[in-house]
């Protein structure tokens, strides 16, 4: 078998949920329960008030993964 080298690019370490929903084309709605119940993975809130950021580097992690 050959080895196989993936090369791959994070423009941003954290974008928005708003960010995020326009770049993958999600719904923003769709994007806000996909954070309550664990599919989008956040950087942890200071405040609880707070605005979600998505942690892009864990993202790629998990796919990664889960591939």
């Amino acid at each position: 078998m050959t080895n196989v080298t993936i090369n791959l690019n994070v423009a941003a370490p954290y974008l928005s949920l708003k960010e995020y929903a326009r770049v993958t084309g999600i719904p923003f709605d769709t994007c806000r329960g996909m954070v309550r119940d664990g599919r989008i993975i956040i950087r942890p809130k200071e405040l609880s008030g707070g605005k979600i950021e998505v942690n892009m580097v864990a993202m790629l992690k998990d796919a990664i993964a889960n591939s």
